[in-house]
């Protein structure tokens, strides 16, 4: 079978990251050029080998995924194009789109680099990614145009992105190999868990919101925020972004220019309330000044009236059948819990952490006793409506397994039986991936997406009961050090045998 290639150029990012794990899923092969771990002091926004397939390796969700598609990826050192290889695609990533992701103050020099990289890949369609903030008018409107006059930048940041793209004018007025400029906004979570790259750009803002409201107790009804309500803040799911942009990279009829946004880009009164109700406040206010310890750049951000045009990707959009971004409620609720789940980014002290290793007492403990205790009596009419049995089976030499199922009303849940148990829906995991789900380091639709879960039924037994597993699982993660879980009112108790 032959694979498209693509050659990827710049540091990985928020953005190009999970574009390379992407288009490793879509049966591409994906060369990513690398600092040489020789040249440490070299100012190149390039990674080193080992930075890279780091970052790669927490795109595709973990070591063993990057293994699976070892054969369709490769590390350039140097960044030297492999000879004798058909490349499909040139993608120049040399500014990060998020504003405080590492090697974005260097992405000048990057573009420096583009002309000699493009001719070293001559007549290979050449993809690069910019930023919205590159190409503001004097006018405060960012135009689907190439060449025409910038606004005087207003912070460090437009500055840097100004002189990215006007060095990026100069090198492709000398290739002859056709080329594509993508205008990015800032990259925020994936709409579908809200899980992300790294703790950049938008979600800055949402770490400081969320963090200063459990550290201040604030219990006030009303989030007083300094901000423009008729201005837009421009930021886009790193989902939704990658995927428009692997559909720009299929089609033969895509524009030259796009500005990437979203096709239902809210006013910040608009996305500004959903986020407040998502963190408990019932409203969000204007104010002169406010307690949050914020980045300039993202303040001036919040103030900056600025307008995209966007009528490219609106075709682009239709064409592809994309469905609006919602940035409603639950959105930025998958967004702070992904966060907090992930302790914002920051490394826990050793003294914090849960030293939890698997083994058969704890899977039994956490089946037979954690499981019943909190299962809700209307998360276990779900799951099992219709008498429908549940098998849960770890994947060893142990041939460990449980089957829940419900009895009058409670949930009984007994050990494995492979001659009197055959349950219509079974997961079948290993005893690793079960302790991430658990702890709720590992969401179950990223899991069966990577096929770290596998599971068996009917198709509509699997939608029911995994939509029901996965609510439990981000409902009450297991906490190693906790109390002992009390039965809540609505909750069910095992009658199981061990």
């Amino acid at each position: 079978m032959s694979h498209k290639t693509a050659y990827l150029w710049g540091p990985i990012s928020s953005f190009s990251g999970p574009l390379a794990a992407w288009l490793l899923r879509k049966d591409w092969q994906v060369h990513i050029a690398v600092k040489p771990a020789l040249n440490l002091l070299t100012l190149t926004p390039l990674d080193l080998h080992s930075a890279a397939q780091t970052w790669l390796e927490r795109a595709l969700g973990g070591h063993e995924q990057l293994r699976a598609f070892q054969e369709r990826v490769r590390f350039l050192d140097g960044g030297e194009p492999v000879k004798g290889t058909r490349y499909d695609a040139l993608l120049f990533c040399g500014l990060p789109p998020n504003f405080d992701e590492p090697r974005a103050p260097r992405a000048p020099w990057a573009a420096g680099e583009l002309t000699s990289i493009a001719k070293m890949l001559k007549g290979v369609p050449l993809f690069i990614v910019s930023s919205l903030w590159g190409g503001i008018q004097p006018d405060r409107v960012v135009p689907e145009e190439f060449e025409f006059e910038r606004r005087k930048p207003l912070s460090h940041w437009e500055g840097i992105c100004q002189q990215y793209e006007n060095k990026l004018v100069q090198g492709l007025s000398s290739l002859e190999s056709p080329w594509h400029l993508i205008r990015l906004p800032m990259i925020s979570g994936s709409s579908l868990d809200g899980r992300a790259l790294n703790f950049s750009g938008p979600l800055t803002l949402l770490r400081e919101l969320a963090e200063a409201k459990e550290r201040l107790q604030d219990k006030q009804p009303v989030l007083k925020l300094s901000y423009n309500p008729d201005s837009t803040l421009w930021l886009l799911p790193v989902d939704t972004a990658v995927y428009l942009f692997w559909r720009l990279l299929e089609d033969e009829m895509r524009p030259r220019i796009c500005n990437l946004v979203s096709t239902q880009a809210t006013l910040n009164r608009e996305w500004l309330q959903f986020l407040a109700n998502a963190l408990g406040y019932e409203d969000v206010a204007v104010a002169d000044s406010d307690q949050y310890s914020l980045p300039g750049i993202l303040r001036k951000m919040l103030k900056d009236d600025i307008l995209v045009k966007t009528r490219n990707l609106f075709e682009v959009a239709g064409r592809y059948h994309q469905p609006p971004t919602r940035f409603d409620t639950s959105y930025f609720e998958r967004l702070l819990e992904f966060g907090r789940s992930e302790n914002w980014g920051r490394v826990l002290p050793a003294s914090q952490k849960g030293k939890l290793k698997f083994s058969e007492d704890f899977a039994r403990t956490y089946f037979q006793d954690f499981m019943p205790e909190n299962l809700t009596s209307q998360l276990l009419r779900e799951a099992t409506r219709g008498d429908l049995s549940i098998g849960f089976l770890i994947e060893g030499p142990e041939r460990l397994g449980w089957v829940l199922r419900a009895e009058n009303g409670r949930a009984l849940i007994e050990r494995f039986d492979r001659e009197s148990h055959h349950p219509q829906v079974s997961f079948r995991f290993s005893g690793q991936t079960m302790m991430r789900l658990v702890r709720k380091q590992l969401s179950l639709q990223r899991a069966l997406l990577a096929r770290e879960v596998r599971i068996e039924g009917s198709l509509l037994n699997q939608l029911r009961v995994g939509a029901a597993l996965g609510k439990f699982l981000q409902q009450h993660p297991y906490e190693p050090n906790a109390e002992p879980t009390l039965t809540k009112p609505g909750s069910t108790k095992t009658g199981s045998s061990a």
